[in-house]
């Protein structure tokens, strides 16, 4: 017995009693070996959940130093948004915050939750404007596709967030069967509460948006009609530019130590850059264009280049500097783009165009059509850059920023065209118009607004087609960018067919531009009147001869092409923009419409857009400069 006590006190962990059976032995050294492999296992996941718990910390540390940036400050608006937020954390109704992007809804739901009495509890963060079209992100439910392996249980968001914190920021954009089944949770968790019954599901709901509250921005009526009882708007930080200097140091201390940057303060002439500039993206941009700066600085005092303060509103990677104009389809803004200095030309989209009931849907025609827009590689189409969707749900296309004019303020402004300039200009309109055919796309609003004349280079008279926006593709099965049953297009220009519904294809297009072509020869529509009217006319009334209207001597071929683009049947037009540019090609003119002409008359009537001239002192002032 002493031995076996002194075997175990040395190391042993079993014994064998004489005589032994060999099987026993066996079987005893693998139950231990068993138990051995158990305890390392045991070991492993216990040093692994000490990990993962120390991240978790480490995290929730970080979060809890994010949460104080936008909210630091002395302004009599930030003094008043931190008392609605102890305020606000002492219940666990559902709140709606409010204000612009960027000026720290995420701290001050953070703030209320690390204020209550669910702090030690998740905070789960939902941002519902990346989520993929019609995908369930699993907040009610668990998700449809399975965790990975060692990931987890299948889980809902919800479930996830017990007894603490479910935060859904820009909540207008769930789909809309979620958002209804979203207002029905919520509702019975109040009725619960009313009845002072324990809720179920233990969760706070805290929801953001930077939309206007009513329906047409994406809101279910149900969930809108909960959410606006009870609201907390986060101010803007052109509100409160006072606590511009106090943030901006923040961000600075907390940039730098991060990356083991010796940057100590900002220099007084940076900070007075700091405090006058409007801040457009608000809290957020100025914590990037700090981190920017502290990566890039030398100097224990931070310098912020003026450079960094860029004007404009944000749009992605865009600016926004001044708007150019406003059509049926939205706004046209003159844009640079942030990291290239590029200038461009962002159209926004009315989401309303796109079919706001089904936003998903909506999203996803966007996409593809504008893939489709953006493989258009004529010349004589306006260059799509870059499209999107912003964090707002505007969906926006980036083109190049052209300098010239449309040919409706060109005709207003200095007459009708003369014939060759008018073939000149059409032909260029069927070189682009014929390649978007070919990939099975029809432009549908073709007017004098949409032909834009332009400067490109040295060379004048350069047309571009824009405004694919109501674009609708020729293949049956394709989906299409603008609401189906909504008739698009502007009166004037407007084809038979598509006024009676009927189907359109590219002749349509033709019928369209034989009406550009009347009004570039006489300065007139080929109809007037009330919309209504000018419809009616399009289908019944012949159109006014075009020399009788013109008063003027017209090629009696080009007027027959003109007046063939401008048949009631489709089938007596040409059958094609190729075909129009064909026959365009065979008009006898008496003078020709030369890249010399076109110079000139653009240096005699438009010189501020027709930029400094061959071999002029301007000009010899450039250099060449070798490709790096």
């Amino acid at each position: 017995t002493k031995d076996k006590v002194r075997g175990l006190e040395v190391g042993a962990v079993d014994f064998v009693s004489k005589p032994f059976q060999s099987d026993e032995v066996v079987a005893r050294v693998n139950t231990h070996l068993t138990m051995q492999r158990l305890r390392r296992q045991l070991e492993t996941k216990n040093a692994e959940l000490a990990r993962e718990l120390a991240v978790a910390q480490e995290l929730l540390t970080d979060a809890r130093r994010r949460v104080e940036g936008p909210l630091l400050g002395d302004s009599p608006a930030v003094r008043a948004l931190r008392e609605s937020i102890a305020r606000y954390s002492t219940d666990a109704e559902v709140l709606l915050l409010t204000g612009p992007q960027g000026a720290g809804p995420e701290a001050s739901a953070r703030a209320i939750h690390h204020a209550s009495p669910r702090s030690r509890k998740a905070f789960i963060h939902v941002n519902c404007a990346l989520l993929p079209p019609g995908q369930d992100p699993g907040i009610l439910s668990p998700p449809v596709t399975p965790s990975e392996p060692g990931t987890g249980s299948h889980l809902s968001l919800l479930e996830l967030a017990t007894q603490g914190t479910l935060y859904l920021e820009e909540i207008q954009r769930l789909p809309a069967d979620l958002q209804g089944r979203l207002a029905d949770v919520l509702e019975s968790l109040e009725t619960l509460r009313e009845r002072s019954q324990s809720p179920v599901p233990d969760v706070r709901f805290i929801a953001y948006t930077s939309a206007p509250l009513a329906t047409a921005s994406g809101f279910h009526p149900k969930l809108l009609a909960l959410l606006e009882r009870r609201q907390l708007r986060v101010p803007s930080l052109a509100e409160r530019p006072e606590d511009v200097s106090e943030i901006a140091l923040f961000f600075l201390r907390q940039h730098a130590r991060r990356i083991g940057a010796v940057v100590e303060t900002i220099s007084e002439q940076s900070m007075k850059r700091l405090r006058k500039y409007r801040w457009p993206g608000d809290v957020g941009e100025l914590q990037s264009l700090i981190e920017r700066a502290v990566t890039s600085a030398r100097e224990p005092v931070l310098e912020i280049d003026a450079a960094l303060l860029d004007e404009g509103l944000p749009l992605g990677l865009y600016r926004l500097m001044e708007k150019l104009g406003e059509g049926g389809m939205g706004e046209v803004w003159r844009a640079r783009h942030q990291l290239l200095a590029r200038p461009c030309a962002v159209k926004l989209i009315k989401p309303e165009l796109l079919g706001e009931s089904n936003r998903e849907a909506a999203t996803e025609r966007f996409r593809l059509e504008a893939r489709t827009i953006a493989r258009l590689s004529s010349p004589n189409t306006v260059r799509l850059y870059d499209f999107g969707v912003s964090e707002t749900g505007s969906f926006y296309f980036v083109m190049e920023l052209l300098t010239g004019m449309d040919l409706a303020s060109l005709v207003q402004r200095f007459g009708p065209l003369p014939p060759e300039r008018t073939v000149a200009v059409l032909r260029q309109a069927c070189r682009s118009l014929g390649e978007a055919h070919a990939a099975g796309l029809l432009h549908r609003d073709i007017k004098p607004h949409n032909l834009y004349l332009c400067r490109l280079g040295l060379d004048f008279d350069v047309v571009k087609v824009l405004d694919f926006g109501l674009v609708k593709s020729l293949r049956e099965d394709a989906t299409q960018l603008t609401t189906e049953g909504v008739l698009t297009g502007t009166p004037a220009y407007m084809p038979p067919e598509r006024v009676l519904g009927a189907a359109a294809d590219e002749r349509s297009d033709i019928y369209a531009l034989g009406c550009v072509a009347y009004w570039m020869l006489t300065g007139r529509t080929v109809f007037t009147g009330e919309p209504m009217a000018v419809m009616i006319h399009h289908v019944r009334t012949p159109p006014p001869p075009l020399s009788q209207t013109s008063g003027r001597s017209i090629p009696d071929r080009l007027e027959q092409i003109v007046m063939a683009c401008l048949e009631k049947a489709p089938e007596k037009r040409p059958s094609s923009a190729v075909e129009l540019w064909r026959q365009l090609g065979e008009v006898t003119l008496t003078t020709s419409w030369t890249p010399e002409r076109a110079e000139s008359w653009w240096r005699e009537h438009l010189s501020e857009l027709a930029g400094p001239s061959p071999g002029s002192d301007s000009m010899s002032k450039l250099t060449n400069v070798p490709v790096q």
